[in-house]
């Protein structure tokens, strides 16, 4: 299905069919450009994640489970910190692995696994972590519940994801003229576009106690990056609200970490994308 044939706010509470599944699994699993593209960012990309990870995690939690870990960069200021640490660094893309293993680093593990189908044993992890992931799952809830499988207690949650119903990011992207294609963002008449779009949404969310998630068809051919091949319209409240439900507890935000304890009183709709930490206990 191209671009032009798929409407980027055409949003569903249903799961992704199986064809939606297949192409996506196919997409990351093959995809050796998509991959080089992910082994390109460098620390900067990853700083606000790894900070909130560095500070909320302990030292005494050894193992972690860094499910989408592409090539493995986004914790290496991690390994480097704290000798104790081990790190399983879990992709659907064999030649992301590749790049984890030339690195020939001891504590740091490839493994080939899908986030939906977790191939570890109950309470393995002292920590899961992920950046830029949950979007790219087809079906999060079912994820969630894999990470809380393989987690001891207790044990932390880092989630690092975009916020796609955000209310300023139309608004940024108006500003400075961006041009966001997976969102029908092509000047400022779609930046307003999107923005009205998310307004509605925000309303619908807030009007409603039950975590909600908005999947959509991914677009895997013609347009790149900017999240094009997101499956989820990820929207921070859903993962705050869901995890509640699942007695995790939020012990740490990027919006905290940036601007103290104000961070705390921001509604997830007026930011950009967001770093959340849990414990669960």
């Amino acid at each position: 299905m191209s671009p032009m044939t798929v409407d980027p706010f055409e949003l569903r509470p249903r799961l992704p069919d199986r064809k939606t599944r297949s192409r996506l699994t196919a997409f990351y699993r093959s995809n050796r450009d998509y991959a080089d593209q992910q082994s390109r960012h460098d620390a900067s990309y990853f700083r606000k994640f790894t900070d909130v990870v560095i500070h909320t995690v302990p030292d005494r939690s050894v193992d972690i489970l860094e499910i989408g870990a592409g090539s493995g960069n986004a914790l290496r200021p991690l390994v480097e910190q704290r000798d104790s640490v081990r790190i399983v660094a879990l992709d659907l893309s064999p030649s992301a692995l590749a790049a984890v293993k030339a690195r020939n680093q001891d504590r740091v593990v490839p493994a080939l696994g899908d986030a939906l189908a977790l191939p570890f044993g109950h309470n393995t992890f002292d920590a899961v972590v992920c950046f830029e992931v949950i979007e790219h799952l087809p079906d999060v809830a079912a994820a969630v519940d894999e990470m809380l499988r393989v987690l001891r207690r207790p044990g932390y949650l880092v989630f690092g994801l975009p916020n796609h119903g955000s209310l300023w990011t139309p608004i940024e992207d108006a500003i400075r003229g961006r041009r966001r294609l997976a969102f029908g963002v092509d000047g400022r008449l779609g930046a307003l576009r999107w923005w009205a779009h998310n307004l509605r949404l925000t309303v619908t969310k807030r009007c409603s106690a039950t975590p909600a998630f908005l999947y959509r068809e991914p677009l895997l051919d013609g347009v790149s990056g900017g999240d094009g091949d997101a499956v989820y319209y990820s929207c921070p409240l859903d993962m705050i609200r869901h995890l509640r439900r699942c007695g995790a507890r939020l012990v740490e935000t990027s919006a905290h970490r940036r601007f103290g304890w104000p961070g705390w009183l921001l509604p997830s709709e007026l930011l950009g994308a967001s770093v959340l930490a849990w414990v669960v206990d």
